[in-house]
């Protein structure tokens, strides 16, 4: 896969395209805002102050409209939302929300001003942007006639927004809106012949199937259609669900670390982050396997609480579940997808530990296969070691 070929596009003037392993953000410095668009969309006109910037997917009748007011001409997010729709002449409804404690509100609207020659439909947000950057506004939309049929399109590019570095390990706008945390539930995990007592919320389960139910349609799209991004639009269907699970973790993640640091420290006591990542490793390989499902239009990966608590999963939930938990635990970790192998490992970078890796941006991250029970960290099979074959997937 080339990645300079990769045509996503690029902001001019003092905007930046921020990338890691196989991932485009579309960031702009001015304003501090990024956007993880799905594949395909590319800048069609921009403002040169960069207040306004238009984007149209190749592929699809799907667009974009960015538009960023004075921080000083509004007395919150709603405010201008409502001018923005008054302008373009929509009919419109409007739910107020607040998201990273910042004002926010959401509209779905239909616009004859948008598209030339046609009634657009689709959603949009206006959040107030941190440090008095502004007030960021987001359409996303479609000719009135595919709205229906790109709708998880439209609401994937507003739940991919960001507009501060907390809102990379969190649910989106749209999801945070519409899930809302309700009330916390107290859950046991068993892990190493310990009982790690913790709490998730009760929406945890049903909002992260939410995410891996809209980017898995998102993704099917260029499986479909045989397009040559479809490797980066799979790597950002597990990036996102991976991004929507770590927030819903932490408490977990916080518990485990509290639950197992001293055996980790008995076991290595120069690297108990090592031996920790390990315990977790033989935990997860304990599970009873399953897969979410057979059916080809449905994503076949259990969602990422629902592992957590040791309901049947595959390779990749599991591989997804220990690169989050890792993550809050401040363990650099990825995951390791192939489509020829048909298989998913995690991916942990423990300094100064032997064994296979597979190198990202340099660094050196050993494997860790999660179905077979037993296996350390740095154990590959002889039959899955052709290093191009995998592709790794960070989770911010």
């Amino acid at each position: 896969m080339n990645r300079i070929a990769k045509t996503l596009f690029v902001f001019f003037l003092s905007s930046a395209v921020v990338t890691n392993a196989f991932a485009f953000l579309a960031t702009s410095e001015k304003y501090n805002y990024s956007i993880d668009f799905p594949e395909g969309y590319e800048i069609e006109d921009m403002a040169e102050d960069e207040s306004s910037i238009m984007f149209k997917n190749k592929y699809l009748e799907a667009h974009t409209l960015i538009r960023v007011w004075e921080a000083d001409r509004f007395n919150d997010s709603e405010e201008a939302m409502k001018l923005t729709m008054t302008r373009l002449e929509s009919d419109a409804s409007y739910q107020k929300t607040s998201w990273r404690r910042q004002d926010a509100v959401i509209t779905s609207f239909s616009s004859p001003l948008l598209i030339s020659g046609s009634m657009a439909a689709g959603w949009g947000l206006t959040v107030k942007l941190p440090l008095q950057k502004g007030y960021l506004t987001v359409l996303s939309y479609a000719k009135n006639e595919f709205a229906d049929d790109l709708m998880q399109v439209v609401v994937s590019v507003l739940d991919s927004v960001i507009i501060d570095d907390g809102s990379l390990k969190e649910p989106g706008i749209i999801t945070s809106t519409f899930f809302p945390r309700e009330k916390e539930k107290a859950v046991s995990i068993k892990i190493g012949g310990k009982t790690v007592k913790t709490k998730i919320d009760e929406i945890d389960a049903e909002a992260n199937q939410f995410v891996i139910d809209r980017e898995f349609s998102v993704f099917k799209f260029y499986v479909d259609n045989n397009l040559p991004e479809v490797y980066d639009a799979w790597v950002r269907f597990y990036r996102l669900v991976g991004k929507d699970a770590a927030m819903r973790l932490k408490k977990a993640s916080f518990d485990i670390y509290s639950s197992l640091k001293n055996e980790a420290h008995k076991k290595d006591s120069e690297n108990p982050n090592a031996a920790l990542a390990q315990i977790l490793l033989n935990w997860v390989q304990e599970f009873s396997y399953a897969r979410a499902t057979a059916n080809p239009n449905k994503a076949d990966i259990t969602d990422i609480t629902s592992t957590l608590l040791g309901e049947g999963s595959d390779c990749d939930a599991r591989s997804l579940l220990l690169a989050v938990l890792y993550k809050n635990l401040g363990i650099e970790s990825c995951i390791f997808i192939s489509s020829e192998y048909s298989h998913a490992m995690v991916g942990a970078y423990l300094e100064g530990k032997q064994g296979q890796t597979i190198s990202v941006d340099g660094k050196d991250f050993l494997v860790g296969e999660t179905t077979a029970k037993g296996l350390t960290f740095g154990l590959m099979d002889s039959t899955m070691q052709d290093r191009t074959k995998w592709i790794p997937v960070e989770i911010y």
